[in-house]
């Protein structure tokens, strides 16, 4: 019975290895891989660059309040302003003591990003020019403001003279109520943002 099964093994085995038999083939996969047409491939997100409307940036430049129109903003990263307008909270950007110090806003190639440590929770404004498209319509305005919250976090995303604008709110106290922050609290944060830098 042995000597029968081992016999028909090695017949299937040398079945499976004939040139076009089986799915290991090279000619079959080519073929396969050319009938797949290209609109049934499967591509990644694409990034699309925003058109900046640096006229409005630069007209509510003009308008920052007064507590702000000597500050300077200092910048890491790239050289250069920010290739979008940098967004900072008023009052947080004022001078204050070394120990409370902001961190300095960081510049990118398509934006920048700024944390801010307040007594509840860090802030972290980010801008881009980029945004991914999810190749689905897009559901009420982009200058509208969206919260999300999270495991001790929340989020507010809005879109301003073309840009992408994102704020994290990261909680200090983990263990705490689901967020550390309302969303009425948070569009306070949003629209208490001024333009600090522009082109």
């Amino acid at each position: 019975m042995r000597a029968l099964v081992l016999a028909s093994m090695a017949v299937l085995a040398v079945a499976c290895t004939k040139e076009g038999a089986g799915p290991s083939d090279p000619r079959q996969n080519s073929e396969q891989a050319a009938a797949t047409a290209p609109d049934q491939q499967l591509a990644g997100p694409q990034a699309v660059e925003n058109q900046i409307n640096w006229d409005a940036a630069r007209a509510d430049f003009a308008k920052r309040p007064a507590d702000q129109q000597n500050v300077t903003v200092q910048q890491a990263g790239q050289d250069g302003p920010s290739p979008v307008p940098m967004l900072l909270p008023s009052g947080i950007a004022s001078a204050q003591g070394a120990d409370q110090r902001p961190t300095i806003p960081v510049v990118t190639k398509d934006g920048y990003f700024a944390t801010y440590h307040l007594p509840r929770y860090d802030a972290i404004v980010n801008g881009s020019q980029r945004a991914i498209a999810s190749g689905q319509a897009a559901q009420g305005s982009k200058e509208e403001m969206k919260f999300t919250t999270g495991e001790a976090s929340a989020q507010l995303a809005f879109s301003r003279y073309g840009a992408d604008y994102v704020i994290e709110f990261e909680c200090r106290e983990v263990d705490g109520a689901e967020s550390c922050i309302t969303e009425p609290e948070a569009k306070e944060f949003a629209d208490s943002l001024f333009v600090a830098q522009t082109r």
